[in-house]
């Protein structure tokens, strides 16, 4: 081999070294990136959840909600209909 041969392989084996070392600082950046977007994607799936749980609970506060609405007009009624029944006994 020739000294010019020799001095253009090791410029290429330097730049692949260089290479090899910028694809691994990207690949650690990226790997460390990955771990905070799954801490990341934890943390969501808990908050949807809860979310969701406090969701299912005030849809059962609402259902009790209009089910204690519907006695109370029940009841209002009732006592409606007695006051009514009384008002006519006292007219007899």
């Amino acid at each position: 081999m020739e000294l010019e041969q020799l001095d253009i392989l090791e410029k290429r084996i330097s730049n692949a070294v260089k290479l090899i070392e910028q694809l691994k600082e990207e690949n650690h950046n990226l790997t460390a990136k990955v771990g905070e977007l799954q801490a990341e994607s934890h943390s969501n799936g808990l908050i949807t959840q809860q979310l969701k749980e406090e969701n299912d609970n005030l849809r059962l506060l609402h259902n009790e909600s209009s089910f204690g609405k519907e006695k109370e007009e029940q009841i209002r009624s009732k006592v409606e209909q007695m006051l009514c029944k009384l008002d006519e006994l006292e007219g007899l």
